[in-house]
């Protein structure tokens, strides 16, 4: 692999920088690439990456052996493989080692050191308090001073969504990159509370709890930055490139010399027992004064179950769980067979679904419709990789589950330019990082993308939520 002429530039920026740093970088852009070149740049001998387990097959494993010549090694506890290198690693043996959020949030990391240290996806980790964000960079002054960061030369944070759907984690960023700046009103301050106050819009929320004179109890709710664009300009090193906006010199329309995806929205009739079964479900989330309803907000187990069933038509449990049967009726199953047979006839194309359960069913009926198809999810870990590998040649449709396939899949693109939205994932960044699978480098034609909404208007309001949060939050993202 040779680096394009903007990776060599960014490569310089990162080693003047002592390889530290965020790269803040749209889907299809390099960032894997940029980040094994930095380890070999740097003279580093022993790196850990933090990285989703998806990534560690598709994505760092084959760029590291690519560019390296090494073997990047899994750390874990089970299977000699994995204890191997969690020995080898722990021992001070050289090399590339990789390990999952999840392990570093369980595993005792105090004899943890190193070179240089990548967090890959660095959005899944940056949430203030969570395990993994507290073993990485500490929540308090005490756990900063003994976390993992402190003990690596070079740090770098990688991700195409890098704030996700919260500003918060930028105080994460600051600490974990440049916990030298940990003064009052630097981006890096040790208080996690003082720096929300300082930095973030807050407002008072009442809430349904009294105090013990039976007044209303509030609440400080922090959202968006006060003044968007100002902590990413005080951050020292942030390398950005954006697909189709101005990022940098070598960029002035982007990186992605392809127009943008032709968006084709449907508004799918549901059928009556779906109408029936959801308004059943509102109806239990409802408070009932005598006759008259109270309306509150749903919580976000039901929110699911609402959104589950715009699908097709569920069985609901007693405890109210939903499944499909694979007879189920679905007006969004309908149209998904005629697109296919009609409009991309004999096309390779992507369906994208957040229901694990409703993408077994999807799946199962493509193939009983003549329809080669197979489902990427977690529920088929152990065949997925290797049905991806025929997916253009004996599969025609690949049926993926947001969670499992938004990260990590860089081959999608050379074979497919159709995508299908059943539904999208509650939280905005998965689905972002899901419409960076086709729509990057690589790809060759225009992505095609069908986007299928229910004629209730469930799925709309949440995807108009969800994109009034993100605009909010992009504003964040430019460097004033």
């Amino acid at each position: 692999m040779i680096p394009y002429p903007f990776q060599v530039h960014d490569l310089q920026t990162l080693k003047d920088a002592g390889y530290v740093g965020m790269l803040n970088m749209q889907t299809g852009s390099g960032k894997t690439a940029t980040g094994v070149w930095s380890i070999r740049d740097s003279g580093a001998t022993r790196t850990l990456v933090v990285c989703p387990a998806q990534t560690m097959v598709t994505a760092w494993g084959p760029t590291v052996e690519n560019i390296l010549g090494l073997e990047a090694r899994e750390i874990g506890n089970t299977g000699t493989a994995k204890k191997k290198a969690l020995w080898d690693w722990e021992w001070g043996v050289p090399g590339v080692y990789l390990v999952t959020p999840q392990l570093l949030a369980r595993t005792n990391v105090s004899r943890w050191t190193g070179d240089m240290l990548i967090c890959d996806e660095s959005h899944q980790v940056m949430t203030p308090g969570i395990k993994a964000e507290r073993a990485l960079a500490g929540f308090t002054p005490r756990e900063g001073e003994r976390s993992l960061v402190r003990r690596f030369g070079g740090r770098l944070m990688l991700s195409g969504t890098l704030l996700r759907n919260r500003f918060e984690t930028a105080w994460s960023y600051g600490r974990a990159l440049w916990w030298g700046q940990n003064q009052r009103d630097q981006i890096g301050y040790d208080n996690h509370f003082v720096w929300k106050n300082d930095r973030m819009v807050g407002k008072t929320v009442y809430t349904n709890m009294r105090d013990v004179n039976g007044n209303p109890k509030t609440v400080m709710v922090f959202e968006g930055e006060k003044e968007p664009g100002r902590w990413i300009s005080e951050a020292p090193t942030v390398i950005t490139h954006l697909k189709r906006e101005r990022c940098c010199e070598f960029h002035p329309e982007g990186f992605l010399p392809l127009d943008a995806p032709v968006v084709r929205e449907e508004v799918i009739p549901l059928c009556t027992e779906q109408k029936r079964i959801i308004r059943e479900l509102e109806r239990t989330s409802m408070t009932w004064l005598e006759d008259n309803p109270l309306v509150v907000d749903l919580p976000i187990t039901q929110k699911q179950r609402i959104r589950q069933a715009i699908l097709g038509v569920p069985s609901i449990t007693d405890d109210e769980e939903v499944y499909f049967a694979d007879d189920c009726e679905s007006p969004f199953i309908d149209r998904l067979l005629e697109i296919l047979g009609t409009e991309i006839e004999d096309e390779t194309c992507v369906v994208f679904t957040d229901s694990q359960r409703f993408a077994a069913v999807a799946t199962e009926r493509l193939n009983k419709a003549g329809v080669s198809a197979f489902e990427y999810s977690g529920r088929t870990r152990s065949v997925r990789d290797d049905n991806l590998k025929r997916f253009g040649h004996d599969f025609r449709v690949m049926v993926g589950v947001i969670a499992a396939s938004g990260t990590g899949l860089d081959s999608l693109q050379a074979v497919c330019n159709n995508e299908i939205w059943l539904s999208r994932d509650l939280d905005e960044t998965n689905s972002e990082q899901a419409r960076g699978r086709l729509d990057r480098m690589g790809q060759r034609r225009q992505v095609v993308r069908y986007v299928f909404h229910d004629d209730l208007g469930i799925s709309e309001g949440h995807y108009g939520d969800a994109l009034a949060k993100r605009l909010r939050l992009n504003r964040s993202l430019k460097r004033a």
